[in-house]
């Protein structure tokens, strides 16, 4: 019964689910009435807009400079919800709220006193706060080592694509459709800036900027070079490629002289210890032993 009602309504809903979508491949939300309000989920309608009230708050209450340092963290992560940076706040202080009325009614129903109630609650706030933000610099950080660590590979077919004859733009494009990952995720969005309007100078700076990576910038800055000396693309693609392969392998090699010394410290906290036990074991109930002249593996 379940398949028999699921293929009907495939067959009679095609059309509509044909343009669903394709509004959702265009990322066209729904725009819903102001004065149809009935209409909207009971949750949109309370906790809605009271969050939508705390994020303007928030807005006005914040310095510009925390909101700009905000959002280009939430650029570089690649903001998936595609959040803003007010909304990020908020939920942040929403967050350490929770946090710190929960922690000290828990605390208060132990009977724990009220100073040290309110001091524990508040450094388990700021522990929320703390790691939502660390979280964020995490996905920034992982983004920019997946840009570092696939933009070798991109290199080689953008220079193959541009000494074969395709121009610029369609190298890209190219790149967009060969590739997946933050890469191409930038220069699919450079492509559509150019198509609405902004010159290709400009989106290639604002994309060098968003991701922070310097091997980027240093191409885009050569790129740009490039274009105002007329120098052909070509050549400084293939300069920057073998630059950025022979920093890849500097990079690698700087890991591996890194690795003794981190590996350093889990030797001496877990495996010597472990081996300590079984080579030292033995000699050190024999010398118990004899000092003490009792058999210690016959005790009980």
């Amino acid at each position: 019964m379940f398949g028999l009602v699921t293929s009907t309504r495939l067959v009679l809903g095609r059309r509509r689910l044909t343009a669903l979508n394709r509004l959702r491949s265009l990322n066209i939300q729904e725009v819903r009435e102001d004065d149809d309000i009935l209409q909207r989920p009971f949750l949109d309608r309370t906790v809605g807009t009271v969050f939508r009230a705390l994020v303007g708050a928030v807005g006005q209450a914040t310095p510009s400079k925390a909101l700009s340092s905000v959002e280009s963290r939430l650029v570089r992560a690649g903001n998936p919800r595609n959040i803003k940076a007010n909304d990020f706040l908020t939920s942040m202080g929403i967050r350490a709220a929770i946090v710190l009325g929960g922690s000290w009614l828990l605390l208060r129903f132990l009977r724990r006193p009220a100073p040290k109630a309110w001091l524990m609650s508040l450094t388990l706030a700021a522990g929320a706060v703390y790691l939502q933000w660390f979280r964020l610099g995490r996905a920034a950080t992982k983004r920019q080592k997946e840009v570092r660590r696939s933009l070798p590979d991109v290199m080689d077919l953008l220079v193959v694509s541009v000494e074969a004859g395709l121009a610029f733009d369609m190298a890209l494009l190219r790149v967009v459709d060969k590739f997946k990952g933050a890469v191409s995720d930038e220069f699919q969005r450079v492509l559509k800036e150019v198509q609405l309007g902004k010159s290709r100078k400009d989106a290639l700076k604002d994309m060098a900027d968003r991701m922070g990576v310097p091997e980027l910038a240093a191409l885009v800055s050569a790129v740009i070079q490039a274009e105002q000396l007329g120098v052909g693309v070509a050549g400084v693609l293939r300069l920057q490629s073998d630059l950025i392969r022979e920093k890849r392998q500097q990079f690698i090699e700087e890991q591996a002289m890194k690795a003794p010394v981190k590996m350093l410290f889990p030797l001496v906290f877990f495996i010597f210890p472990s081996i300590f036990v079984v080579i030292l074991g033995p000699a050190v109930l024999n010398i118990m032993k004899v000092l003490l002249g009792t058999d210690l593996m016959s005790m009980p």
